[in-house]
């Protein structure tokens, strides 16, 4: 047996198989118990709450958290309920108050959580936990890292750097505290929550789904791998079995393979390279020599997309290496995933609906970087279902069919699991290994 297909310490999971009961109903209801409650989770950009006043109501599972700025260099985060009936706060995604207001008896409260308002408060006099402090809201352990606001339900969590590492040392160079959101959208699928991320954790389905890309250099998956130490919660595949341009007949010269690879991706999946990006290939298809390899190509377009991002007054992240430069799959558990790229990233978040096991809210931001005073408003893009996205991005379209297609299968009674790839598709037993061991043991 290959070390690849040795079992974990957590059984029933291999670097090859996932059983079919982690998309089970059981599984779901677990996950509600064991899982959600203790991981840090990404709640909102630091800038959706720019201004005092301005929340965001997170919800995951049965689970309501409003994060709110209550000073101009503050945060906190409170579980959406009053302590008096239990009466949820506020039901709207997103907004600004003055203070916190129940309409059920017209208790307030303010930024800070701490009770402003209680009708008849004299009646509760000789009661015991009646102070200030019992009539809070209830807090929410909360930090921030790369712009986001991240939640965690569990009092005694460890500290947020801790449960990221080694992630914040090694994507630090991406600088994505500094970058703003280009686009917001979110998608409500019929799928476990899990199907939708996993189809944004590894590469080894280009061939499969997106074929038409491959003509522009992108390769059917990594193959350099960098997955972290089986203990660790986090995977990234990092590097490139790609194919090169001389394996393409319509593209004899570097130039015309690189540019053509920028265009399209930057007109079909509206992200990775921006503005920008293009302008720098298109001047690379003009005034680069002919006859470059494609490392050479490479270095060069580099070049002229860091002289566009400052010609365009945009802060370029001096940190990054040639090692940042290299096609990257980061998967951060339990349920986000990005693609980064030197003008910003693809971040994925997925997670229940509700309490269905068979629903799936799916988010995706697209985050840029923009000179002071032009980062675009952004207004979150709502969408119920995928025939209502159709034709806003065509490459992602693909993973969606894919992603409704593979929840109907894993409720086959002739679906025993999943097989992934050892090496290119390491991360989803990665995420079934961690997952396993938050509802299964004590160790974390």
């Amino acid at each position: 047996m290959s070390e690849h297909a040795r079992k974990s310490p957590v059984t029933g999971i291999r670097r090859d198989f996932v059983p079919a009961s982690d998309y089970s109903e059981e599984f779901h209801r677990l996950e509600m118990e064991r899982l959600w409650p203790r991981v840090w989770q990404v709640a909102c950009r630091e800038e959706e709450i720019p201004n005092v006043g301005d929340y965001v109501n997170y919800e995951i599972g049965h689970e309501s958290i409003l994060v709110v700025r209550s000073a101009p260099d503050k945060i906190r985060a409170f579980y959406n309920v009053c302590p008096h009936r239990g009466r949820r706060l506020r039901d709207d995604r997103r907004g600004n108050l003055s203070m916190i207001f129940c309409g059920y008896h017209a208790w307030t409260f303010d930024l800070d959580g701490k009770p402003a308002t209680i009708p008849s408060r004299e009646d509760w006099k000789g009661c015991p936990a009646s102070a200030d402090a019992d009539f809070s809201l209830s807090p929410v352990r909360f930090d921030t890292w790369a712009g986001w606001v991240w939640i965690n339900m569990d009092p005694d969590c460890e500290p947020l750097r801790k449960f990221l590492a080694p992630l914040p040392e090694k994507f630090e160079a991406y600088e994505w505290d500094l970058c703003r959101m280009r686009s917001y959208q979110t998608l409500i699928f019929p799928i476990n929550w899990k199907v939708a991320l996993e189809a944004f954790v590894e590469a080894y389905h280009v061939v499969g789904t997106h074929p038409q890309l491959l003509r522009w250099g992108h390769g059917p998956a990594p193959a350099l791998e960098e997955f972290y130490a089986p203990g660790m919660r986090h995977g990234a595949h990092t590097g490139g079995r790609q194919y090169e341009f001389g394996q393409h007949a319509e593209f004899k010269d570097a130039r015309e393979y690189l540019y053509s690879n920028i265009h399209n991706t930057y007109h079909k999946l509206h992200g990775l390279y921006h503005e920008e990006g293009l302008r720098a290939a298109e001047r690379f298809r003009t005034e680069a020599p002919a006859g470059m390899t494609l490392a050479e190509a490479r270095v060069r377009y580099a070049q002229l997309r860091k002289e566009e991002m400052i010609k365009a007054g945009i802060r370029y992240p001096e940190r990054l290496t040639a090692e940042h430069f290299r096609p990257t799959e980061l998967q951060v558990f339990p349920n986000t995933s990005i693609l980064p790229s030197v003008e910003g990233a693809f971040w994925y978040r997925s997670r229940p609906n509700g309490d269905d096991p068979n629903s799936t809210i799916f988010d995706i931001w697209s985050l840029g970087r923009y000179a002071p005073g032009r980062e675009p408003k952004v207004t979150q893009e709502i969408y119920p279902n995928l025939e209502e996205f159709r034709g806003k991005n065509p490459i992602l379209e693909q993973d969606f069919s894919n992603m409704i297609a593979v929840h109907k299968g894993t409720r086959s009674r002739g679906w025993k699991g999943a097989r992934p790839n050892p090496i290119e598709e390491a991360n989803i037993s990665n995420i079934h290994r961690v997952l396993h061991q938050y509802l299964f043991s004590e160790e974390k």
